[in-house]
């Protein structure tokens, strides 16, 4: 099973994301696990700040329509990711330039961001191919986006 499964459910992906530039998608994942319980509201603006801050030092725009925005804070004890889609791509300063169209956020406890390297390694490794990009652009429900994930980690 590829171990990006074990972080996602049907609450963690927003399949239409508005935002039109870096700073609103960062702000529109963040506000998102607040409102689905994932990100505790006292939380809210130190993961914001942290992410920006993160940015600002170097884009996590990795190339090919996708963006892994990820920090590590102290007051968290797991791994919190969210996944946001724009069918339309989103300017995010990229290293190729291009639009990004998949965003895989992740926060991660402080005492435990080396665990996590592997993870960001996975979710590479998954969105490397266009054609799997493509789908999970085009998936419209938790169910597709499984099916497309577990596809792709055989």
């Amino acid at each position: 099973m590829n171990p990006l499964l074990e972080y996602i459910n049907n609450q963690n992906i927003i399949y239409d994301l508005k935002a039109k530039d870096k700073e609103e998608v960062i702000r529109e994942l963040v506000t998102h696990g607040v409102e689905v319980g994932m990100i505790e509201q006292d939380l809210q603006d130190e993961i914001f700040t942290s992410l920006i801050n993160r940015e600002s030092s170097m884009s996590t725009g990795i190339g090919s329509g996708v963006a892994i925005p990820h920090c590590s804070i102290n007051a968290i004890s797991s791994l919190i990711m969210i996944i946001g889609i724009s069918r339309d791509g989103i300017p995010f300063d990229a290293i190729d330039n291009l639009p990004v169209n998949i965003f895989v956020m992740m926060v991660v406890p402080k005492n435990k961001f080396q665990d996590h390297i592997k993870t960001l390694a996975v979710i590479a490794k998954t969105l490397n191919l266009k054609e799997e990009r493509d789908k999970l652009i085009s998936s419209k429900s938790y169910d597709d986006l499984v099916s497309i994930i577990s596809t792709n980690s055989k």
